[in-house]
């Protein structure tokens, strides 16, 4: 398992980009684009909101893979947040008549396999699994 952490900052999204794409080298560049889509709507909304005018903290990025899937834990010192909670888009509106916010959480849940949250020792714990294609 290969970990990075950064700090909370809009900055440090390319390196996590770079990361998980040296990271998953080798896994295909379409599971690589969605792994990474939903890591950087992740960590974006917690840099943006996470910490509510306090002094960012850090953000860590815990990747794997196997045969299977690839796994990612993403781990923050925020505010408590689930994004599993927050309602599904308005997706059939007029984007001008939609409330802002809400499509990252989709992207995240639409691109990824299987997302979960915990809070663990004051921390917001979000993890993910992308399935591998299977090989023909």
């Amino acid at each position: 398992m290969a970990d990075l952490t950064v700090r909370a900052d809009l900055g440090a999204l390319a390196n996590i980009a770079d990361f998980l794409a040296e990271t998953l080298a080798g896994c295909g560049e379409d599971l690589v684009f969605a792994v990474q889509l939903a890591v950087d709507e992740a960590c974006s909304n917690t840099i943006l909101y996470g910490y509510g005018g306090r002094e960012a903290g850090t953000i860590t990025i815990a990747c794997t893979a196997d045969d299977d899937a690839v796994y990612v834990t993403i781990t923050d010192d925020g505010v408590a947040f689930d994004p599993l909670t927050a309602p599904p888009p308005l997706l059939d509106v007029p984007a001008e008549e939609r409330p802002i916010g809400g499509l990252g959480i989709h992207f995240i849940r639409t691109a990824m396999d299987s997302v979960t949250y915990a809070r663990e020792g004051g921390k917001n714990v979000l993890s993910m699994e992308k399935r591998r294609p299977a090989s023909p």
